[in-house]
């Protein structure tokens, strides 16, 4: 009896050994790994590494930043996605040209890249500080000419001339955070500064604090330049979006309607229009002139990210924790298409 009882045991060790083996190499994979997706079978874009989505000037082009790299997507074919990416692939801003045809992103390893988009190849690589190369490139963004780029990180902006391909000036402690912009304005460079339910409008040019805007009674989390650079849009854990005139630094409209906090904020091209992405899971549509709420998106299973406009503001872009790249129409609020992510 004792035999049949330690051969058993035996046994069963030697099955658990087995079982253990074969789970262990899902178990030390990333979670959403892209290179065990099934075969044969498209998944829906991971985005939990997402930081920013961009359309190009003309719309034929979507570009997804994520921690793999950047997704370019042709918006006029069924054609699978490039991958633009470097050995340190993490990439947290992109923005295209007014030319659509350079694409500059930041990097988590300190450089400020542009992209050839029909060679999809980088032609250039901009770096000012080698001190600064482990600070991550927050926002990048093209003045309307574009003839000048802006780049960030947590401890400097920099200000770069495209078509010299040389630094033009450095300004310190102006530092930039994930979900803060730069906004190149008529009469140069506005940077809007979260600090807790207080916003700050700083030029950078003449390194003067222009205005405070008070008005939320919770921390800001979302803020974005209109077009024109004459109004901002801000989001709050406080559950509104408010707009502000800039100029005089005072309060124009209050929307009211989401039920958790505004994760993120994007002004149509024509500025008429503004998206809210929200943790409720929802995006919601409002008239900038009027403050008046148009359409609610809903669809999403978690909490949505981001939003962008397609440049002739038919399309709108969402991304979710639940994983998912939706494309919607405005005019009518309903859901188009999911992007997909590459067989491999």
């Amino acid at each position: 009896m004792k035999k049949v009882l330690l051969f058993m045991f035996f046994a069963l060790g030697i099955v658990w050994i087995f079982v253990m083996a074969s789970l262990l190499p899902r178990n030390i994979l990333p979670e959403n790994s892209q290179w065990h997706l099934p075969q044969d079978k498209s998944a829906v874009l991971n985005t939990s590494g997402i930081s920013e989505v961009q359309y190009s000037p003309d719309g034929t082009h979507l570009a997804v930043a994520s921690s793999v790299g950047i997704w370019l997507y042709n918006m006029n074919s069924e054609e699978e996605p490039a991958l633009l990416t470097t050995d340190i692939p993490g990439v947290s801003s992109v923005s295209f040209s007014p030319d659509g045809q350079t694409l500059a992103s930041g990097h988590s390893d300190g450089f400020v890249r542009l992209w050839n988009i029909d060679a999809r190849k980088y032609k250039e690589i901009f770096i000012m500080n080698r001190d600064m190369l482990k600070q991550a490139v927050t926002h990048v963004s093209f003045n309307r000419n574009g003839d000048m780029l802006a780049s960030s990180n947590i401890y400097e902006v920099n200000l770069w001339d495209v078509v010299t391909k040389t630094h033009k000036e450095k300004f310190m402690n102006f530092s930039v955070y994930r979900g803060e912009k730069i906004s190149f304005n008529a009469d140069g460079v506005m940077i809007a500064k979260k600090s807790h339910n207080t916003i700050r409008l700083v030029d950078i040019g003449t390194r003067e604090e222009k205005k405070i805007l008070k008005g939320h009674t919770e921390g800001v989390k979302s803020i974005a330049f209109s077009p024109d650079g004459r109004t901002l849009a801000s989001g709050s854990w406080d559950n509104t979006v408010r707009l502000w005139d800039v100029a005089i630094g005072e309060q124009k409209k209050i929307l009211k309607g989401h039920r958790k906090s505004v994760n993120n904020i994007a002004f149509s091209a024509d500025g008429q229009l503004l998206a809210t992405a929200s943790r409720d899971n929802t995006v919601r549509l409002w008239n900038t002139i009027t403050g008046k709420h148009k359409k609610t998106l809903t669809g999403h299973t978690a909490e949505v990210n981001g939003a962008a406009f397609s440049p002739d503001g038919q399309t709108i872009v969402t991304w979710s924790n639940d994983r998912t790249v939706r494309l919607w129409n405005v005019n009518n609020g309903r859901f188009k298409k999911a992007l997909k992510v590459p067989k491999f």
